[in-house]
């Protein structure tokens, strides 16, 4: 693997470099068009590696740099598009740093009622922006809240000032974050994803490194109280309007983010949730403010219309099979955690259950200790495992039925032969 320093490194000289790149090209110049993916699935290994699980119809010149579209819950990518292709972020960098203003509130550092004065570097911040004047105070949340819905920028830098002491110091806790997620396509900076200089963005990142973050955000902050909203108050007075235009049109939308800059284009990573169904969908590079959220609406409805969640065992669940122990017993296992599984629709039918453990242990165990695995299959495909336990046995044991059907299940779940297998019943959830 490439040191992740010298590919920070690579990626910073990109960065730098990026304008002559787009002269070259032009932004109305990227189209790229939806093509058809592989249908297999993985899941993300320490968000490393994933491969798509199938793609949308073929669209001709879909105008886009970069998509993504991934369940929240796993990280699965459904489809992906360009989705390792260095783009600026834009206004989407504040994302970053409303995470690691939340990680130091939730570390005791700081409180969202603590004040915060505006310094004149705030307050002559350019781009979008409230207005703040040097020298007033308004709470830490207040302007959190701000950089969030209205991606006001002299905010965003006056919550920088605040949590880091410098935008330059939380410029590196940005990147310090960035690292620990595993974000080695992605660079910070800038606080807000302002180009510090005409025509040139300092910040870069990728659809796929944008979905981590959008994941930590959605799973380990409360950051979308906010951004779920339309409309909110700034300070009790300034309404603020989402620049998020999928939050109130799109079913279930309650986030994120929006970015924007002549080079960057028009950014958005969106997250929604119907049911037990949480989606992230990413676009980089569209040429306009209605396109981007056309197109992520787009891959988020297709998402919804195309995959499902099921729970074919829950945790806690007694399993329906029986391990023998010693001559005058048996148990029945319980299920370590749920099997959450994500397929397409028209396979919920083809899912699924077996038993991997064995029909006979010599003695009793302590409860909780591993006896097997519960493997879910979509067909062939396995798509979900959770461990079995040796269950809490009351009384010591549970007494052997004398004239039970055991030989049939004890052959049925031992590990050499096939193990057993329990279809389910299907449709939607």
């Amino acid at each position: 693997m490439i040191n992740a320093r010298a590919a920070v490194a690579a990626k910073l000289w990109l960065a730098r470099n990026l304008p002559r790149v787009v002269r070259v090209a032009g932004l109305l110049g990227f189209c790229l068009a939806l093509a058809c993916v592989p249908a297999a699935a993985a899941k993300h290994r320490h968000h490393h590696a994933h491969r798509s699980h199938r793609g949308l119809s073929r669209v001709a010149a879909v105008p886009f740099r970069a998509a993504l579209l991934e369940d929240a819950d796993t990280g699965e990518v459904l489809h992906a598009s360009a989705e390792h292709e260095t783009w600026p972020p834009a206004s989407m960098a504040k994302m970053m740093l409303l995470l690691v203003a939340e990680d130091q509130i939730r570390a005791g550092r700081f409180s969202l009622n603590d004040p915060v004065r505006i310094s004149s570097v705030a307050a002559y911040t350019g781009g979008s922006r409230l207005g703040l004047r040097a020298g007033d105070v308004y709470p830490l949340g207040e302007l959190m809240k701000a950089a969030l819905i209205r991606s006001a920028n002299d905010a965003a830098v006056a919550v920088a000032e605040k949590i880091g002491g410098s935008t330059q110091a939380c410029v590196r806790m940005m990147n310090q974050r960035a690292q620990s997620l595993h974000m080695f396509h992605t660079f910070y900076g800038t606080v807000n994803g302002l180009p510090p200089t005409a025509g040139h963005d300092a910040d870069f990142t990728d659809a796929y490194d944008l979905a981590i973050l959008a994941r930590e955000i959605i799973y380990h902050t409360d950051l979308l109280r906010w951004s779920s909203l339309e409309s909110a108050a700034f300070d009790g007075a300034v309404i603020l309007h989402n620049t998020n235009h999928l939050v109130g049109r799109f079913d279930g939308c309650d986030g994120i983010k929006t970015g924007f800059t002549y080079h960057a284009g028009f950014n958005v990573t969106a997250t929604a949730k119907r049911g037990d169904l949480r989606l992230i969908a990413v676009i980089l590079g569209a040429p306009s403010n209605p396109e981007r959220f056309r197109q992520a609406g787009r891959l988020l409805e297709w998402g919804f219309q195309t995959f499902a969640v099921a729970e074919p065992v829950k945790r806690g669940q007694t399993l329906p099979v029986q391990v023998r122990v010693g001559p005058r017993f048996a148990v029945q296992p319980v299920a370590a955690s749920a099997a959450r599984v994500l397929v397409p629709r028209e396979d919920l039918t083809n899912l699924s259950v077996e038993y991997r453990m064995p029909s006979y242990i010599n003695s009793p165990m302590p409860a909780g200790t591993p006896l097997g695995t519960v493997v879910v299959r979509d067909g062939a495909r396995i798509v979900g495992q959770v461990q079995a336990l040796y269950p809490q046995v009351s009384g010591g044991a549970s007494a052997w039925p004398p004239n039970s059907d055991l030989g049939s299940v004890s052959s049925a779940v031992q590990s050499d032969p096939p193990p057993a297998t329990r279809a389910l019943d299907g449709g939607p959830r």
